[in-house]
């Protein structure tokens, strides 16, 4: 099978959404499949990765936030426009992440309403969700959070266009939880009878337990000793993930316990999280690191004693899985899974005092995880078997 797969995010670098697409298309190609990958690229990022068997075709990122509409999303179009007219580029499935590929799903309505014998329309398209505009917009507005013009007027409108175009065209949608598919049936109207769950999975083999002298040898090299509680936060520094909450919650806790946060985000809230460190005098419990390559992020579980994500609302977060698979109990809010998994809890509540009891529960109780349900339930492979499924659907009911 050949597919033509679109995703705005590929590495490197490995922050934000390409370990998901990366790991699919690694373990999809594994089993023979062709790809050609059109993907946003930074100027200057390195030797792209290239696993075998697939195809690189690059396209500026956008230069400025909330422009990508206007910018790579056009150059991407165009591109993708003349690579489909040359007869030697047959497909079998587009499958396209996001809303990169805005102005191919407006094409495709516009084929699809005037022109349904257009040979563009022969090849079926599977979108893939890992959340909803609309779905964001409540939750943020439901949580009073301030939105900032360029998203509220700009990014999320057209967000919020590329998805519903989304839904009209594709013979199939991919969701990564119940609660995005239900955003789109509620906000979209898409027909449920082309929808399909699809949770994120984990790499197994990166993400797994640290031995004992591994784990002792990581936590000295960050001036841990024996006797502190790790409590990590990894990921994007953005508003809508509460970090800042867990930098007041460290006030209410023993002297022991020690923050890890991992990422990057948002330079003005990362400011804000850095003066608050500062001036609740917890530089010395608040161990901060920046962007840290994906193949290197197992280390800050494997030292941690907890993961927290307060989360105001996620689809489901690879860095749980993550987390889980190598051992640690995590803590989190936003989102729900549908299997029950030993070690993963949810909060009830943000309120400092709550988040403060349950993480000190959680840790003094020495809490077991389920690592194998993981590795059983959640590895790449079985993602790739389940998306099988939806490109069958999807070659036998295209529009």
């Amino acid at each position: 099978m050949r597919i033509l797969r679109i995703v705005y995010d590929w590495p490197p670098p490995w922050s934000g959404l390409a370990p998901h697409p990366y790991e699919l298309t690694v373990s999809q190609a594994k089993k023979g499949y062709n790809f050609d990958l059109f993907c946003g690229r930074w100027p200057n990022a390195g030797p792209v990765e290239q696993p075998e068997g697939v195809t690189i075709h690059p396209v500026m990122r956008e230069p400025f936030p909330n422009t990508i509409a206007f910018t790579s999303s056009v150059v991407l179009f165009f591109k993708y426009y003349f690579w489909r007219k040359s007869k030697k580029n047959k497909i079998d499935i587009i499958h396209s992440h996001g809303h990169f590929a805005i102005w191919i799903y407006l094409y495709r309505f516009i084929l699809q309403k005037y022109f349904p014998w257009a040979d563009e329309l022969m090849t079926p398209l599977v979108v893939h969700f890992h959340n909803t505009s609309d779905g964001r917009k409540e939750a943020l507005e439901g949580a009073g959070k301030d939105i900032k013009p360029g998203s509220q007027y700009v990014g999320w409108p057209l967000m919020s266009f590329s998805d519903k175009l989304a839904t009209k065209v594709a013979a199939a949608c991919v969701f990564v939880s119940d609660t995005t598919k239900e955003e789109a049936v509620k906000f979209y109207g898409v027909d449920p009878k082309k929808c399909f769950v699809i949770e994120s999975g984990v790499n197994f083999e990166l993400f797994a337990r640290a031995g004992a002298d591994e784990r002792d040898k990581s936590r000295k090299d960050l001036r841990l000793d024996m006797y502190d509680k790790v409590i990590l936060y990894h990921g994007m520094l953005v508003e809508r993930k509460n970090v800042h909450l867990l930098i007041e919650v460290l006030q209410q806790l023993p002297r022991h316990y020690k923050l890890l946060i991992v990422g990057t985000g948002d330079v003005v809230y990362e400011r804000q999280l850095m003066e608050s460190i500062k001036r609740r005098a917890l530089e010395d419990r608040v161990i901060k690191i920046g962007y840290t390559p994906y193949p290197m992020t197992p280390i800050s579980y494997q030292i941690s004693d907890i993961f927290v994500l307060p989360s105001q609302w996620e689809g489901v977060p690879k860095v749980v899985m993550q987390g889980l698979a190598c051992g640690v109990p995590c803590l989190v809010s936003g989102f729900r899974l549908s299997e029950e998994i030993k070690g993963l809890f949810y909060l009830e509540s943000l309120d400092l005092e709550y988040i403060a009891k349950r993480i000190q529960e959680i840790v003094d109780g020495r809490t077991e995880v389920d690592s194998s349900k993981i590795n059983t339930f959640y590895s790449w492979d079985n993602r790739t078997k389940e998306l099988d499924k939806v490109y069958e659907f999807a070659k036998n009911h295209y529009l």
